[in-house]
């Protein structure tokens, strides 16, 4: 807001006298999950009007919060919702952007807007008079650019006035037209649903249709007409119909005559052309109007072009006669009063279009780098140590601080002192794709396709059986069969140490650099990888691991990254200068003071600083000036870029945009928004496609992830992509039936971060579809969700957040139901794993009574294990192997899996030989090994055979128990279960030194 402002430009509500510094309830709380309210700053008739921080991105945004005294009328929550969902499916760059909407979990109902700076036009035509004619003309057109596409959705604004049209004046002296407030829209074609009955009146008389006045049903000619109203109150400084009350000024819109502008204020020199405008947006009957928005605007446009041309004409004086340029107020010669009206000079251009931009063509790596000798030393003495073993490099910090930059730096200088250096990133739709960049890694070490790395599985090729299984495991992603929840990661290691090796051989280099950009953003089994390599193989030498994220990593060598002091940041503005053959560097903010600045936010500096325009304190707010003003194509091309991920193809993208548009891939690319290289089209930086995506207008945003989830579906996408986007689009069966799948695949191939991602947004969207639509079916659901959540929490290493999901979720499972013994199950599971095991206790008596009554020996099986488990804990030898037995023996009865069978009499066995009860050991061992030749588990069966190794050698059999471990090291090798492998192979050189 500005000073004097007396209408939230976000909103139109009534600013507070004091500007909404007295102390309000809601000001610091968090609403919606992320969104801070820092401010009150406007209060309407609906609601009050916050401005706020979206904490995840650091953006200002406007969130409007329903009056609590009007949560109890119906009518008021639906024009609510209709409100929300009508506007948010508007996605112009004239249109007020609604991003999200929604319900507190106290009843609270809030809609997010984007924050708008400037102020409403009522208010620009008192502070200024009439204004050119030129100016009203471009304010109109964008205000029929935003109508032409909310009336092609079916959405009529209702309450068109100056109020509601907010302006921000650039220095360049164009005007952002915004229209705000669709809070009387309605959906053409919704009588079920409309909370504007036919024959009810409503809107502001002045700008009022004839057919609105008489409670007539309305379309979008019902807003052309409205901007007529505004159009001749523009030109004229007065309205066409005036009156003592409203009901008469009704009247006189719908009986009256149309005035002509021309005659109304001849002063102003109106053209027939533009008279000719005003009276037939004004006219009567609907059918006598501009049919679209579309129709009048070209018509004003063409008024535009002959006013360019009028006003490069020069006038004469009507007192001397001496000519002066037509937008003079008073005669240069004389000083006499040319045009009493005029108001303020034209402004040059129209639209919110900027120049050409100064960024420089090549990519950013191509610039000297700034302000990173210490972390480049470092780095590089790091380089040197990898001759002898792995290192890890972290390099972490806030997003825009220059991670991706300097990883780059690191390795033009390893290139060029001629290591072998890949790369590899997130999947681009940010969706756990197991084993995605891994992929795309080894498929580059190797020189092959991804679909090519099949060949290096096959004993021909590679001889280490624990390298083909990693290989097998990129391919093909399963986990340890028989092992649920137990993941291959140690092997894919292992082949990506092979490929490294691999790589450096074909090219004759003594070290390989590993990059992992946005090692944060990827699926938990790459990231996996990596704490593998320095745990499994960091004793080999040859290999330094690069990664970058925003948060530490514990085993690696952190180098946190801060912005640059203002020294630097005056440097890398003359580099950027330089690069762009720019005659001057832009200046410093002095808004900043004394704080480090982000290299991503001195790059909007330098942008925003070329067009002559003011540069906000918030990156957010810079990134969104910039990307507000590229126009309407460009800018729907680069919000469908941005649904699809941080990078995608010509054909990725004409799946979601019509062919016009695509034509607009070179303005986005001129404006370095996207870097183009053949078919491929990059965002130029995560943050940029986390700001765009977020700032789409939510009902926009879900209708363009509903056509990226149907390409997907139709191209055979990955399952985590497609889930992603339904997810996105709010199509929850759909979304439902994606996730669950999803999450349960990822336990079993032992990706928690997966399994934890899908569950909880599976619960989040089942909450929220229930409380949509009351639907109490979808209860036992939650219920499901919330299990599988905690449990995959637990594996994940966060047993307090799985407990507080369970505990949640535990009242609401049925008092007899099977999944109740489920839930206490998982809740014994976690106890244990949280050192309280009178807790666990109680929990597995409580489910294990449970499990008896329903008569579910699985059930019953599972939680003896828990038991188990429990009393090994306390050391308790007796209660262990009672336990135990029980579990195998019921499993046994109720003929489970094989793979279960084996693990149970596995584990049994375990136990036996730690009770020195040898004899009994290697019966249920044997009885085990051929359960897990049954279900062709490699990874059961060299346990089971490791584990009678442990038999042999405490009896003495040194020979046998040398070639069990050597026989359980090769099938868990097979397995692709690395630590095994490394365990039984241990243990036979121990016995066996030679």
């Amino acid at each position: 807001m500005e000073a004097g402002d007396r209408f939230c430009a976000s909103c139109g509500g009534a600013i507070q006298a004091d500007g909404g510094a007295k102390a309000d309830p809601l000001v610091g709380r968090t609403i919606g999950g992320s969104y801070v309210l820092q401010e009150l700053i406007g209060v309407g008739g609906m609601g009050r009007v916050y401005r706020a921080e979206q904490s995840v991105l650091g953006r200002t945004v406007a969130i409007k919060v329903i009056h609590p005294h009007l949560l109890g009328d119906e009518q008021t929550v639906a024009r609510f919702y209709t409100e929300a969902r009508a506007s948010s499916r508007l996605n112009h760059p004239n249109s007020v952007s609604i991003i999200d909407f929604g319900r507190s979990d106290d009843g609270i109902l809030y809609l997010v807007m984007e924050y708008l700076q400037g102020k409403d036009l009522a208010m620009i035509m008192q502070d200024e008079g009439p204004l050119p004619i030129l100016r009203v003309c471009e304010i109109l057109v964008g205000v029929l650019g935003a109508l032409g596409e909310a009336h092609a959705f079916g959405v009529i604004h209702r309450d068109l006035k100056p109020e509601n049209i907010i302006l921000k004046r650039f220095r360049s002296g164009a005007d952002l037209v915004k229209v705000v407030d669709f809070g009387l829209a309605t959906i053409v074609g919704g009588a079920q649903t409309s909370i504007t009955a036919p024959g009810l009146v409503c809107g502001t008389p002045d700008y009022m249709s004839p057919e609105q006045g008489q409670g007539e049903d309305m379309d979008g000619r019902g807003d052309i007409y409205s901007l007529g109203v505004m159009l001749f109150e523009l030109l004229t400084d007065g309205l066409p119909f005036d009156d003592e009350t409203p009901t008469k000024v009704v009247l006189r819109h719908i009986n009256d005559p149309v005035p002509s502008a021309q005659a109304r204020a001849p002063q102003r020199n109106i053209s027939d052309a533009l008279n000719a405008i005003s009276m037939k947006a004004l006219a009567k009957k609907p059918a006598d109007r501009f049919q679209t928005a579309e129709e009048m605007q070209r018509a004003l446009e063409q008024v535009i072009e002959d006013e360019r041309q009028r006003s490069s004409r020069r006038i004469a004086c009507p007192s001397c006669g001496a000519p002066n340029p037509n937008n003079m107020r008073f005669c240069g010669v004389c000083g006499a009063r040319i045009a009493p009206s005029l108001g303020i000079a034209s402004s040059p251009g129209r639209g919110v279009s900027i120049r050409p931009s100064i960024y420089p063509t090549a990519p950013e790596s191509q610039r000297a780098i700034v302000g990173r000798n210490r972390e480049l030393t470092t780095i590089e003495a790091m380089r040197h140590a990898a001759a002898d073993r792995i290192a890890w490099a972290h390099v972490c910090g806030e997003a825009g601080v220059g991670k991706t930059r300097l990883l780059r730096e690191v390795m033009e200088r390893a290139l060029a002192a001629g290591d072998v250096v890949e790369a590899t990133r997130p999947h681009p739709a940010r969706a756990p794709v197991p084993y995605f960049p891994i992929r795309e890694l080894l498929s580059r070490l190797l020189s092959v396709a991804p679909n090519e790395l099949v060949q290096f599985t096959s004993a021909e090729r590679v001889t280490d059986a624990l390298v083909r299984a990693g290989f097998s495991e990129v391919i093909e992603p399963t986990g340890l069969v028989g092992l649920e929840g137990v993941g291959r990661a140690p092997a894919v290691a292992a082949a990506v140490v092979y490929a490294a090796r691999h790589a450096a051989e074909r090219e004759g280099a003594r070290r390989t650099i590993l990059a992992f950009d946005d090692l944060q953003r990827m699926d938990g089994l790459s990231q996996a990888i990596v704490d593998s390599l320095l745990e499994l193989y960091g004793t080999r030498s040859g290999i330094l691991v690069l990664s970058a994220g925003e948060r530490e990593e514990a085993l690696a060598e952190n180098i946190v990254l801060t912005g640059l002091e203002r020294g630097d940041a005056q440097t890398f503005l003359t580099d950027c200068s330089v690069a762009a053959g720019a005659s001057s560097p832009a200046s410093l903010p002095s808004t900043q003071g004394d704080r480090f600045l982000l290299p991503l936010y001195l790059e909007q500096v330098h942008a925003l600083g070329e067009e002559g325009e003011a540069v906000p304190p918030r990156l957010a707010d810079a990134v969104s000036n910039r990307v507000e003003r590229i126009g309407v194509s460009a800018r729907r091309l680069l919000q469908a870029a941005c649904v699809l991920g941080d990078y995608c193809t010509r054909e990725e993208l004409g799946r979601l945009v019509e062919e016009r548009d695509l034509q607009a891939l070179g303005k986005l690319e001129q404006h370095q928004l996207v870097r183009v290289d053949g078919d491929r089209i990059d965002i130029v930086h995560p943050f940029v496609r986390d700001l765009v995506e977020a700032s789409i207008p939510a009902e926009a945003r879900r209708r363009l992830h509903d056509k990226a989830l149907r390409a997907a579906t139709e191209h055979q996408d990955a399952a985590e992509v497609r889930a992603e986007h339904a997810y996105r689009a709010g199509e929850p069966l759909t979304a439902l039936v994606l996730l669950e799948r999803m999450g349960d695949v990822a336990i079993q191939r032992g990706d928690a971060v997966a399994a934890v991602l899908a569950f909880r947004r599976a619960l989040e969207l089942g909450r929220r579809e229930m409380l949509d639509t009351g639907d109490l079916m979808l209860e036992q659901a939650m219920v499901t969700f919330s299990r599988k959540l905690g449990e995959a929490l637990d594996r994940g290493g966060d047993p307090a957040g799985a407990d507080g999901v369970l505990r949640e979720a535990l009242d609401l499972a049925g008092p007899a139901s099977p999944e109740r013994a489920k839930m206490l199950l998982a809740l014994g599971r976690v106890a244990v794993r949280r050192d309280r095991r009178r807790d666990a206790m109680r929990m597995f008596g409580q489910a294990l009574e449970l499990a008896t009554k329903l008569g579910d020996e699985l059930v019953e099986a599972a939680v003896q294990t828990g038991i188990a488990h429990a009393k090994a804990e306390e050391q308790d030898v007796a209660g262990t192997l009672q336990a135990l037995r029980r579990a195998a023996e019921l499993r046994n009865h109720a003929e489970d899996l094989p793979a279960r069978r084996a693990l149970a009499l596995i584990e049994l066995g375990d136990a036996l030989v730690h009770a020195g009860e040898g004899a009994e050991a290697m019966l249920c061992l044997s009885e085990a090994a051929l359960f897990a030749e049954s279900s062709k588990s490699n990874a059961l069966k060299a346990l089971a055979v490791g584990n009678m190794g442990r038999v042999d050698e405490g009896a003495g059999r040194r020979t046998r128990a040398i070639e069990r471990f050597r026989d359980a090291a090769r099938f868990a090798a097979e397995a692709g279960d690395a630590p095994s492998h490394q365990r039984w192979r241990r243990l036979a050189g121990t016995l066996d030194p030679l």
